[in-house]
């Protein structure tokens, strides 16, 4: 992978990520809906779990566009693409089979089998820790800003 491959696959996969699931949980939570029964108590959790840790990534992603950059685009890199890529994927994955679990296990009376929302918290908790622990290294590389922005009179 280039690292203007890692730089656009992971800024378009933390800026839709944020939007989606926040928006998801922001608009479903509270309302027992077939989609997502939790209650809106349970849903602010949540999102105060998820969102920050992505809003921060995304910070990071958007500061890093907007300045010089320190690390050429076409420079190849050498890390596996599925280091990059398999750690967001699998735990968007995980996200939505929950959500799906939780909808067909929750028409009508609800059944035994579906995750109950302290799970649906639990799991949300989860994503956010693989999350961190796979992506902060990548992050940090491949979205440093120089040095001298940071510090611009050089001291």
């Amino acid at each position: 992978m280039t690292a203007k491959e890692i730089r656009d696959w992971l800024g378009k996969y933390f800026l839709l990520s944020t939007i989606i699931i926040g928006g998801y949980i922001l608009l479903f939570a509270g309302r027992y809906t077939v989609l997502l029964r939790i209650d809106w108590q349970t849903g602010m959790d949540c999102f105060q779990i998820i969102i920050p840790t992505l809003v921060g990534q995304l910070t990071i992603i958007f500061r890093f566009f907007a300045t010089a950059q320190t690390i050429k685009d076409d420079t190849i890199v050498d890390i596996p693409s599925w280091v990059v890529k398999w750690p967001p994927l699998l735990l968007i994955a995980l996200l939505v089979v929950t959500i799906v679990a939780m909808a067909l296990g929750n028409v009508a009376e609800g059944q035994p089998w579906s995750p109950l929302q302290d799970q649906f918290k639990l799991i949300v908790t989860f994503y956010v820790t693989v999350l961190n622990a796979t992506t902060v290294f990548v992050i940090s590389r491949f979205f440093e800003v120089p040095k001298e922005l940071n510090n611009p009179d050089g001291r």
